[in-house]
């Protein structure tokens, strides 16, 4: 009933699905609540609403960052050449799996990058004075949560372009783990450190003078967070490369 020429269809705009529908979650949610603390923070502050409208507008820009990089995997699912008809079962699932580790994969993220920017608002609405360190903090801890995504990107494009085509159910099912392994192996971390990031800035923002212990706790908290993200992508590779 279905040949394998149709099931690499299916298996792209699945994972294109996947890729977009799921990020978008993670973004939306993240952004809204960037919004909403920057509208309470201007109440408080309205003689800072420039400053609180540009904190908005820069955390919201990079909790977005998750999103654009599922739209692209999911533009070279649909128009990156990935669907051919000589296709095998490894094909099929190496198309679905990359939507599916992207997706999944800026899921933590962007709730995390979220709150460490709503966080930030919040903060500038209490200690308008120190919003440059709050907004530098804040960036700091976002860009340590996007790694988490950004090792997700890097599954997602090895499955599109490096992983080889073949008929075997075995190494389709490792390359289905792999995405499963760093797609939901990075919601923990993405997220976590984005708590780790909202709560500093919070912090700095009560009490200014242990910015430099707060910031280093960070730090020290995000890495440890991190790690459970690098073992996902270590058994991703394995997955992939080995099994």
């Amino acid at each position: 009933m279905f040949d394998t020429f149709s099931l690499v269809h299916v298996a792209a705009y699945l994972g294109a699905g996947l890729a977009v529908g799921i990020s978008s979650i993670g973004a939306g949610i993240g952004e809204g609540y960037i919004a909403g603390n920057a509208n309470i923070a201007m109440m408080k502050q309205p003689k800072s609403n420039d400053i609180l409208l540009r904190t908005m507008l820069i955390a919201q820009a990079i909790t977005e960052t998750g999103a654009i990089f599922a739209l692209v995997i999911a533009m070279l699912l649909l128009f990156g050449g990935s669907i051919v008809p000589e296709a095998g079962w490894q094909r099929i699932a190496s198309l679905f799996a990359a939507g599916l580790v992207m997706g999944a994969g800026c899921l933590g993220t962007g709730l995390g990058i979220g709150y460490a920017g709503g966080q930030a608002c919040k903060g500038i609405g209490r200690q308008p004075r120190e919003s440059k360190v709050l907004t530098a903090n804040m960036l700091i801890g976002q860009a340590l949560s996007e790694t988490s995504a950004i090792f997700a990107l890097v599954i997602a494009m090895l499955l599109l372009y490096s992983t080889p085509d073949g008929n075997s159910i075995v190494k389709s099912c490792a390359f289905i783990g792999a995405a499963f392994a760093m797609g939901f192996g990075t919601f923990g971390p993405g997220f976590g450190i984005g708590i780790v990031a909202g709560k500093t800035v919070d912090g700095i923002s009560r009490f200014p003078k242990q910015s430099s212990v707060l910031v280093r706790t960070m730090f020290v908290g995000a890495a440890v967070s991190e790690s459970t993200s690098i073992y996902a992508l270590v058994i991703a590779f394995l997955l992939l490369f080995v099994a």
